[in-house]
């Protein structure tokens, strides 16, 4: 498939910044006109190695009744950053941690994921907070859209 606007959305998640310690929540999007997400996380320097990810849902972009979206495996080519090659990788407790320096890590959520017989619709990438200055960046990958429209896929 060939990346377009017109077939995908991109947007922003959490902006490439070196954090001291903060825990960082990235921008809410909307998955009423799409049905799957790809939240793609790079990391520079991990002087604390040891930021938690976490993927929350919501009923409205504001971050409304927030609460955690249950996912169980990731892709990364974390411990071999030399390679562009990602590996499926469990995931506990729907979260885990950033934990090597210029890495790359995938999670794919699907629309069905999320709580939406209760109005649950937007999600976004949270970071915890770290014990160093790591730089971790992401960008978001709205695709399979019901109507292609950018307008339709709200960001906060």
């Amino acid at each position: 498939m060939r990346v377009t606007n017109e077939n995908v959305i991109l947007s922003e998640g959490v902006l490439p910044l070196s954090r001291n310690a903060a825990a960082v929540d990235g921008n809410y999007i909307s998955l009423k006109q799409g049905q799957h997400c790809t939240f793609i996380i790079i990391t520079g320097a991990m002087a604390g190695a040891d930021t938690s990810v976490t993927i929350n849902q919501a009923t409205a972009v504001a971050g409304t009744s927030e609460k955690a979206v249950s996912f169980s495996w990731m892709w990364t080519n974390d411990g071999a950053t030399a390679t562009s090659v990602l590996t499926k990788t469990a995931v506990t407790s729907n979260t885990f941690d950033l934990d090597v320096a210029n890495a790359m890590y995938v999670i794919e959520i699907d629309a069905d994921m999320l709580d939406v017989d209760n109005g649950f619709d937007c999600i976004q990438l949270a970071l915890g907070a770290s014990t160093g200055a790591d730089t971790v960046g992401s960008i978001q990958m709205v695709s399979e859209a019901r109507f292609m429209n950018a307008a339709d896929v709200m960001v906060d």
